[in-house]
C-alpha cells in the first residue's frame, strides 16, 4: 500500500470510528482500524463485532493494499502532525508515515486476522434528515441504561411509519418518548431496537441538518448511511418493555415552571443531596414550587420558585440527576409537570414553541420516602 492524502480529511473520518474501537478487549485486532487503498480512495473500517462503521476519504493511490493500524494511536498522532499532506506506505510489516519533516513507523497486524465484515443491506429509498435524527437521539437516548446486562434497557426503540418516527428510551426508572412527523414513505421496518453505542455514533454524524440518512435492514443487521459513511448494527432480539401504558397526559395535578430556573435551582440544591440517590423534594403549593435536599450528612438546602400550579398540594421525592437529564435535553423555556399523587409516576412535557418537536414526553418514577 502506498497512498498520499489530506491529513485533516483522514482525521475527520477516524474521529467517527473512535467510538466503535474497543479499549479493553481480549481480541487485539478490535483495537485496530482496517485501511484499504483502492481506486482513488482510502477505505476505513472499525468494528466491535456488534457495530461496524464504514467510511472513506479521497486519496492518491500509487499502490493498492490493506493494512490494520491501532486506531486510537493513529488518530492521536494525526492530530499532532505538522503538515496537511500525509504519505502512508506499507513496508516490511510496518506502516511508514510522513508529514512535513515528521516521520514514523507504526506497528500493524495482519489484515487477514480482521473479522469478516457483514454485507451492507440493500435499499436506500427511506431516509431521515440528519437534523431530525439528532433531535430524536437528543430527546430520548439519555434514558437508555448504561449498565451491562440489562438487555431490555440497553437499547432504544425506534418506531417508523409512513407519517411519523418515534424513539423511546428507558432504564426502568424513567422513560423518554419523542414523536416527530415525517412523510418519508414506506419504511424498511416498523420497530427496531437501537443499541446505546449506535445512538452515540449516530449523534456523532456531522453534516447539514437536511442531509438524508438512509435506513435499510438486512437479514441480521440494520444500517444508517450518510454519504460515504455507513453504520451497521447487529439486530437485537431483546424484548422492549411495554411502555404505552405510562404515556398518560390526564393527571389532575399540574404545574408549569420555567425550565432554565428549575435547572439552575436543581443544580444548587442537589449539591447537598445524598450521593446514594441524589434525591430532592419537590413541594408544589399554589403558585410556588419548593425544591429541597434530603438528608443532613452534608447539610441542607432549599429554594422556592414561582410556578403555575393546579390541584391539591403535593410533595414528591425524585432523583435530581434524572430530572436534570431531561431538563437539559430540551431547549424549550417552560415545562409542564403532571402528577396523580405523590407516589405515582411523574409526567413532564416541554411547553411547545415554534420548531419544537410535536410530541415529547418524559416519565420519572418517584423515590419512596423511606429511601431517605
Amino acid at each position: 500500500m502506498d497512498v498520499t492524502l489530506n491529513r485533516l480529511q483522514l482525521s475527520q473520518e477516524l474521529q467517527l470510528l473512535q467510538g466503535v474501537l474497543e479499549r479493553r478487549t481480549t481480541i487485539p485486532i478490535l483495537t485496530h482500524v482496517l485501511l484499504t487503498a483502492t481506486g482513488d480512495r482510502l477505505e476505513l473500517v472499525a468494528t466491535d463485532l456488534d457495530l461496524t462503521v464504514f467510511s472513506s476519504c479521497p486519496a492518491g493511490v500509487r499502490e493498492e493494499g490493506r493494512v490494520t493500524v491501532h486506531g486510537r494511536v493513529f488518530f492521536d498522532l494525526l492530530r499532532q502532525l505538522p503538515a496537511d499532506s500525509l504519505h502512508l506506505r506499507l513496508q516490511d510489516s510496518r506502516l511508514l508515515l510522513q508529514s512535513g519533516n515528521f516521520r514514523s513507523e507504526l506497528a500493524v497486524l495482519d489484515p487477514a486476522q480482521y473479522p469478516t465484515l457483514p454485507e451492507l443491506p440493500q435499499g436506500q429509498g427511506y431516509a431521515l434528515p440528519l437534523g431530525l435524527l439528532h433531535t430524536l437521539v437528543d430527546r430520548a437516548a439519555f434514558a437508555v441504561s448504561a449498565e451491562e446486562g440489562h438487555f431490555q434497557y440497553n437499547a432504544a426503540l425506534l418506531n417508523l411509519s409512513e407519517e411519523a418516527v418515534e424513539l423511546v428510551g428507558t432504564d426502568g426508572h424513567r422513560l423518554a418518548f419523542v414523536r416527530l412527523a415525517h412523510a418519508g414513505g414506506l419504511p424498511p421496518f416498523t420497530r427496531q431496537l437501537l443499541p446505546r453505542k449506535l445512538l452515540q455514533q449516530l449523534r456523532r454524524l456531522d453534516d447539514r441538518a437536511e442531509t438524508p440518512v438512509y435506513l435499510a435492514q438486512g437479514e441480521r443487521h440494520v444500517s444508517f448511511r450518510l454519504g460515504e459513511r455507513t453504520l451497521l448494527s447487529r439486530l437485537l432480539e431483546a424484548r422492549f418493555p411495554q411502555y404505552e401504558k405510562v404515556l398518560i397526559r390526564s393527571h389532575p395535578l399540574r404545574a408549569q415552571v420555567s425550565r432554565p430556573e428549575l435547572v439552575a435551582c436543581l443544580r444548587r440544591v442537589a449539591l447537598l443531596s445524598s450521593d446514594r440517590n441524589h434525591g430532592v423534594f419537590l413541594d408544589f403549593q399554589r403558585d410556588t414550587l419548593t425544591v429541597a435536599s434530603a438528608g443532613y450528612e452534608l447539610g441542607q438546602a432549599a429554594e422556592e420558585l414561582p410556578c403555575s400550579y393546579t390541584g391539591e398540594p403535593c410533595k414528591v421525592f425524585v432523583n435530581a440527576s434524572y430530572l436534570l437529564d431531561f431538563l437539559t435535553s430540551c431547549p424549550e423555556q417552560a415545562v409542564e409537570i403532571h402528577m396523580a399523587r405523590s407516589d405515582a409516576p411523574i409526567v413532564l412535557l416541554p411547553v411547545p414553541e415554534e420548531n419544537s418537536p410535536q410530541d415529547c414526553l418524559y416519565v420519572l418514577m418517584p423515590i419512596k420516602f423511606a429511601a431517605t
